[in-house]
């Protein structure tokens, strides 16, 4: 089962370890390793989501994960009545979700051995959501496992990530990714090869480059902006495209599911059952419509958001390539397959405005967890891409 979470073998020892120290835990032994609260971290695409899964399901599996068992299976699908994994509606929590969180974590385990929380992006925690976690985490229920993820350790608030254990996983090596493209998903060598180097060490885009054109389309676009900067009509108009393109993927991303949602919900009133008129279906269900036409339009905003951060990652990666080419490091292109243009680039550029366009870059990623407009976000960042 572990097999899945590629590159981490010491993380992976870690936390198969504290699955053994956990079943001993539960029999009243004193474990000197053992904590009810883990922050995993990792770079995007290291595998933070698998891994805190793969731990729920060696947590719950009375054979200490064996990938075979209805607990592993269930933890695995989703499905597990005592494995909750929660991720932000908006940009951030809010202290209105942690309440909601330290409810759930009060409860007793209905099937497993543990009531498991994964929370997924714990850097988003306010300030005033994390206190209110606070106290759930710092003395957790008899019967409660805290897995929290978060890009790194710096990231989460310090009241929280002190009463954490910390475990952090690498960027895997571009060949594991590869090596597990073929086997796994019968991707051609080259293929898989190719969207090793392009997904940046992050495993899911491997796949989705390898298998999706319209996401090979969508890098090329991004990797084509640094090369079209040369004045502001220029800089407004790959803004513009950078923007579309991400709203574009988050329409994709939302429209079917929202309209599941609004119909499941308008099922629940009554809609379509014998004597129920439209209009008493959308009286009843106007107060919870609006509530569910909230949370969409967050989903829709951390989407977009989350879209345009990977535009950034792009951008940050080429320039780091840029990078490499113009001090001689001895380091792999990300880029493989644009070495000529990148050499160009290089040449035609200094070392000093690379360094500019990357903390440029870096800046600008976290402008986009700021209510700032994005289009005026990446017109700023383009101005100064063709200024450096």
């Amino acid at each position: 089962m572990w097999q899945e979470l590629i590159g981490q073998e010491f993380s992976v020892k870690v936390l198969q370890q504290a699955a053994l120290d956990s079943k001993e835990a539960l029999t009243g032994k004193v474990m000197p390793g053992f904590s009810q609260a883990w922050l995993l971290t990792g770079p995007p695409g290291s595998g933070r989501s698998t891994a805190a899964r793969l731990f729920a399901a060696t947590l719950q599996c009375e054979q200490n994960g064996c990938g075979k068992c209805i607990s592993c299976i269930s933890v695995n699908t989703g499905t597990h009545p005592d494995v909750k994994v929660i991720a932000p509606q908006g940009l951030s929590y809010g202290i209105d979700d942690t309440k909601d969180l330290v409810r759930e974590a009060t409860l007793m385990p209905s099937l497993g051995q543990w009531n498991i929380i994964i929370l997924e992006d714990a850097d988003r925690l306010t300030t005033e959501a994390g206190n209110a976690l606070l106290k759930a985490i710092e003395e957790p229920a008899k019967l409660t496992m805290w897995i929290l993820c978060a890009p790194s350790s710096k990231d989460v608030l310090i009241t929280i990530r002190s009463r954490c254990r910390i475990v952090s996983l690498r960027t895997p090596p571009a060949d594991a990714i590869a090596d597990l493209l073929i086997k796994r998903d019968g991707i051609d060598k080259a293929m898989a090869h190719f969207a090793a180097h392009a997904s940046l060490g992050h495993v899911g885009r491997a796949k989705l480059l390898a298998t999706d054109e319209q996401v090979r389309e969508r890098r090329s676009l991004v990797l084509q902006v640094p090369f079209e900067l040369k004045d502001l009509p220029s800089c407004f108009a790959a803004a513009q495209r950078l923007v579309d393109a991400a709203t574009e993927d988050a329409d994709i991303a939302t429209d079917e599911m929202d309209e599941k949602e609004l119909n499941n919900l308008l099922r629940a009133y009554g809609e379509g059952a014998e004597g129920v008129t439209k209009r008493k279906v959308e009286r009843l269900a106007s107060s919870a419509k609006k509530e569910l036409e909230e949370g969409q339009k967050k989903r829709y905003k951390r989407i977009t958001r989350d879209r345009l951060d990977l535009t950034l990652q792009e951008l940050a990666a080429f320039y780091r390539d840029v990078l490499v080419l113009q001090t001689g490091a001895d380091l792999e292109l990300f880029h493989t397959e644009m070495k000529g243009s990148i050499q160009r680039f290089a040449d035609s550029s200094s070392v000093n405005s690379t360094i500019k366009r990357l903390d440029s870059v870096e800046s600008t990623r976290r402008m986009l967890n700021s209510e700032a407009a994005p289009l005026l976000v990446l017109e700023s960042l383009t101005v100064q891409l063709a200024r450096a």
